[in-house]
């Protein structure tokens, strides 16, 4: 039996299996299932990760962090072999004929009665050798890109996509409108933490066909960073690819600097329903970076065991994988999953379950196994810990149901504190302090040494004062309001060429002719 242990690394220990710097200050949690035996391409992948790893510390990458880990590498392998066989012997919903067709052509095998499709292992070995494993998310302001892997911190957002938002005067929860959506953009763009921006709210007042296309022109002209959205159709995501067209001037252009991605959600477990993988391929067509988020739900969407619920993940994120490279070989995609456990009293989706950072953990690590960008947990502390990449939910209320103008500016400030915990310590001969240590000797004080000079502020945590709140009175919340009124009421985001402007409203008009 295998037994997976979650473990939390400080600095201190070196670890043996992976080649790196590590501490293990560890809590066990045990998973029991059989092994499988494993593939010839899963061995190359695990050898390719560890090559990998070995090489950034040969380098001299010698950094010391926190690190959430819950699978070994024998449980990683069992995983990937397990979604292989889910996807051959039970396969997938596929509920969208063109997508069938697209998988059929590429060695899938499609019931069309059913419309379940089996994948072969194969296909999905030759899509995870197609997918890049780097990208940029490209801002309309070069600035503003964004580099996958992340080298740091995660890149991290606003969250999506609520209809319901906490009136800033009033305090009152009322449906969303594209004003609201303009307001969140500028925010966004103001914050220089905020790295790229969701569509926080939707723009409820318009019709369903349209709120998508709508929503993403009113973030490319508020906003310079990179725009995170959804496209829930294939004529969504034409229009929507059309917009990026003319922010960026061509379409060859938008296949270097894509200034937008779209989050694709399969139903879980195992369903890719019409007109949301219809939309994936038009996307990946473009080179426009698609975002499978896996939100399978333990004990109710997903079996009610971590290893079984990592297993839909991977499961879903391996089909997504292969539908958008069989689209568009070389699309770039980014693993995803934002799954926790059910309420297994009411149903519901469980942001507070224990189960839930570890999830993530595990599920990033199923997505480094195919050195893929990551997005698999909401911002937090604990959830963070995984390591991923990109992550959203500043902003967000009532399980993403509902949003706030003043939540944003709250979860800023508690993101720069947490980022405290995610730092990266530079571990080497210097800061080893051997040297120091000798001087100061036993029972003495290194207070007043010059290697305590110069690395104190880069190794102790010496923030403590507001990141964008107002030193002023009141609450913390009547204190966030009142930043967003600054913001609002002074910010205004550099803005497109009125030619471009008026190139958007052309498409606008033609998209409402051509959806309603």
């Amino acid at each position: 039996m295998l037994h997976a242990c979650l473990a939390i690394f400080v600095p201190g220990e070196f670890n043996n299996s992976t080649g790196k710097l590590t501490l293990t200050y560890a809590r066990a949690l045990h998973l029991k299932f059989k092994p499988h035996t494993l593939s010839s391409e899963c061995l190359k992948l695990r050898a390719v990760n560890e090559i990998s790893r070995m090489r950034d510390y040969q380098w001299g990458i010698r950094l010391a962090f926190g690190r959430l880990v819950l699978l070994s590498d024998d449980e990683i392998a069992s995983i990937h072999e397990t979604s292989l066989k889910v996807l051959l012997e039970i396969g997938i919903k596929v509920v969208s004929r063109k997508v069938q067709s697209l998988l059929a052509e590429n060695g899938a095998r499609v019931d069309a009665s059913s419309s379940i499709v089996k994948i072969p292992s194969s296909l999905v070995e030759e899509a995870i050798k197609k997918a890049p494993k780097e990208m940029v998310l490209c801002g309309r302001n070069p600035k503003f890109d964004l580099e996958l892997p992340a080298k740091d911190f995660p890149f991290v957002a606003t969250s999506g996509f609520s209809v319901f938002m906490r009136d800033l005067e009033t305090g009152e929860k009322r449906m969303t409108n594209s004003s609201d959506l303009k307001d969140f953009a500028v925010l966004s763009d103001y914050l220089r933490q905020v790295d790229f921006f969701w569509p926080i709210v939707t723009p409820t007042e318009l019709s369903p066909p349209v709120q998508t296309v709508h929503g993403l022109a009113i973030s490319f002209e508020n906003t310079e960073k990179h725009v995170q959205y959804q496209a829930l159709s294939e004529k969504q995501a034409k229009w929507q690819i059309k917009l990026a067209v003319a922010v960026v001037g061509g379409e060859d252009k938008l296949r270097k600097r894509p200034v937008f991605s779209s989050v694709n959600c399969p139903v879980s477990p195992l369903v890719f329903e019409e007109g949301s993988s219809e939309a994936m391929v038009e996307l990946a067509k473009a080179g426009i970076p698609v975002v499978p988020m896996s939100m399978a739900l333990c004990g109710s969407t997903s079996p009610a065991t971590i290893a079984g619920t990592l297993t839909i993940i991977n499961a879903e994120n391996l089909a997504a994988l292969v539908i958008l490279q069989c689209a568009n070989p070389g699309a770039p995609v980014i693993y995803c999953a934002e799954s926790t456990s059910a309420d297994m009293k009411t149903g519901e989706i469980n942001y507070e379950a224990p189960e839930f950072p570890l999830i993530a953990a595990g599920a990033t690590q199923m997505g480094r196994l195919y050195k893929l960008p990551c997005y698999t947990a909401p911002i937090g502390l604990l959830t963070q810990m995984g390591r991923g990449d990109i992550s959203a939910d500043f902003g967000s209320l009532e399980n993403a149901e509902s949003a706030a103008l003043e939540q944003v500016i709250l979860d800023v400030e508690a993101w720069e504190q947490a980022k405290a915990y995610l730092r990266r310590f530079k571990f080497n001969e210097e800061t080893l302090g051997f040297d120091a240590i000798k001087k100061v000797g036993p029972g003495g004080n290194f207070l007043g040494l010059k290697h305590t000079l110069e690395h104190f502020r880069e190794e102790i945590w010496l923030r403590k004062e507001a990141a964008v709140l107002p030193s002023t009175g009141g609450s913390l919340v009547e204190r966030a309001k009142e930043k967003v009124r600054q913001i609002l009421s002074s910010y205004v985001p550099p803005q497109l060429d009125e030619e471009v402007k008026k190139e958007i409203d052309q498409i606008l008009r033609n998209c409402e002719k051509d959806m309603l």
